[in-house]
């Protein structure tokens, strides 16, 4: 399934959509159309942002349901720093005090994570501390359940990048740079530098905002950036060198436009840095034009299959912050309890003497119940061990063969309306030799009647069971009940000396008959 990449930079929202670490589509959303004429100044500017990335998603035909998300350093704290190596119980609190002295924010304030590089060298802790506003981070995971899309990941966007260069090929052994930038977007540029896999060192530069003209306007004037961009490199490389002195910089991957690539190769020769671009078109796709803000946003959408060292997850560390002040104030009324074994054996001991004499209350109670079920009266046909269902199953049964024989009563009991009307219907010289009853497979009953005629004339003998018949039509209860009654023969046969006239009669398709006659 298809998951989504969201990157909430500077000036630019990046939406990368991607399925088994391949980049299947793209949009950059410029955070200026916010503030544009389109939308109401009263409109809240989190509305704003959901109605473009919906529109946007719509538009591009991206139809994701789950994602993560990546932040600029703008909205973050990153610091590193060192402690001695103390026992796990004394750790958070260590850490504590020292992030006290480089936020300008209290502790109670942020939404943070650390991860623990332990030094075995120097016998010091490498703490690597990344911090969030909880009001900042609550309104990214706000957009994101507007958006109705599922999100389990939030992290700095210099790592998501570090996971776009994994991707691409990059090695993470020794002490390993990592510069990304892009000229023609208005992102922030991101130096990290990591040893082994585990960031120390990160530094976030947005470059628009440091190039004014003589009247103080913003200049967007690409040259300008570039030189800008070499003096920050300059300052990066001397700040690193002091800082850092026994830790050379191995590699430095550089992420950047093809255009600029060769001069700028020619630059980090001149600073004696030994730099690596990075080909993007293998990732990307060779249709797929580079930028900085689709690289840090398919990073993220690699947060699940490109793991890091670093497994800072601000999204987790929320749900871990909201859980521990629940359990906090659940267990909030037993600090400054000091327990008692004493009080703990002789609370144990009047529980179970109070449930033993419950017990022993009870056991007169329960001989009369058994001493019951022993006595009751005992079917051979249901069992005690029976359950619900076995009794429903039995009752059908028994309910299908009372209606069975309840079937058979019905056919006896109809029988006799036959018997009541025919011999009333019968003319003289005409009687009865057989009479049949029928079901059909559908239920129906269907009636033969056979008999004999005798007058000494064969006309005058046809004539009666033509009457028999007419008089059968006539009656209301044959005429209401059988909407076929046909003479089904009519022949002649020798009894004796003399001849006589036999015929059968069929009564068929009619409605089913009541007891009482009736429909």
């Amino acid at each position: 399934m298809n998951s989504l990449g969201i990157y909430f930079g500077t000036n630019s929202i990046g939406l990368a959509e991607g399925n088994n670490k391949r980049l299947v589509n793209s949009v950059i959303i410029s955070q200026a159309s916010i503030f544009s004429g389109d939308f109401e100044e009263k409109v809240p500017t989190d509305v704003k942002i959901v109605a473009l990335i919906k529109d946007a998603l719509r538009t591009n035909h991206m139809n994701v349901d789950h994602g993560s998300i990546c932040i600029s350093g703008q909205d973050l704290i990153i610091r590193t720093f060192e402690i001695p190596r103390l026992p796990s119980n004394e750790l958070q609190n260590a850490i504590n005090f020292e992030a006290k002295k480089y936020i300008p924010f209290k502790l109670e304030d942020l939404v943070y994570n650390f991860q623990v590089e332990p030094n075995k060298k120097n016998r010091l802790n490498t703490i690597l501390f990344v911090g969030m506003k909880k009001e900042v981070l609550e309104k990214y995971v706000s957009i994101s359940r507007q958006l109705n899309i599922k999100i389990n990941d939030v992290e700095y966007s210099a790592f998501s990048l570090l996971r776009f260069l994994k991707l691409c090929g990059a090695k993470d052994s020794g002490v390993i740079a990592s510069f990304c930038f892009d000229l023609d977007n208005e992102d922030e540029i991101n130096f990290v530098v990591s040893e082994n896999g585990f960031p120390f060192f990160s530094r976030d530069i947005i470059l628009a905002s440091a190039i004014n003209d003589l009247d103080g306007s913003v200049v967007n004037d690409r040259v300008k950036k570039y030189d800008k961009l070499k003096s920050e490199i300059r300052v990066f490389q001397d700040y690193y060198r002091r800082k850092f002195p026994d830790k050379g910089i191995k590699t430095l991957y550089v992420l950047s436009g093809q255009d600029i690539r060769e001069d700028l190769r020619d630059f980090f020769t001149s600073c004696g840095i030994s730099a690596k671009f990075v080909d993007t078109s293998k990732v990307l796709g060779k249709g797929v034009t580079y930028s900085s803000i689709l690289a840090k946003s398919f990073g993220a959408v690699l947060f699940r299959d490109m793991p890091l060292k670093v497994k800072i997850n601000l999204f987790n560390t929320r749900l871990k912050a909201a859980s521990a002040i629940g359990e906090k104030d659940i267990f909030a009324f037993l600090e400054g309890i000091k327990i008692d074994f004493k009080v703990i054996f002789l609370g144990i001991f009047i529980f179970a003497a109070t449930f033993g004499y419950g017990i022993y209350r009870t056991l007169p109670v329960r001989e009369e119940l058994n001493s019951m079920k022993n006595n009751r009266l005992k079917l051979a046909s249901v069992s005690a061990g029976e359950d619900f269902t076995v009794l429903v199953a039995r009752e059908k049964n028994l309910k299908k063969k009372l209606n069975n024989l309840d079937s058979l009563i019905k056919d006896q009991l109809y029988a006799t309306y036959f018997l009541d009307i025919i011999p009333k219907v019968l003319p003289e010289g005409a009687w009865l030799t057989k009479f049949i009853s029928t079901r059909k497979e559908d239920g129906r009953p269907e009636v033969i009647l056979e008999g004999e005629a005798y007058l000494g004339d064969s006309d005058k003998e046809f004539e009666v069971v033509s009457k028999f018949l007419s008089n059968l039509k006539s009656n209301q209860f044959f005429s209401k009940n059988f909407k076929e009654i046909t003479i089904t023969s009519v022949d002649r046969r020798v009894i004796g000396d003399e001849s006589v006239a036999i015929f059968s009669i069929a009564c068929r398709n009619y409605p089913e008959i009541k007891q009482d006659g009736s429909n």
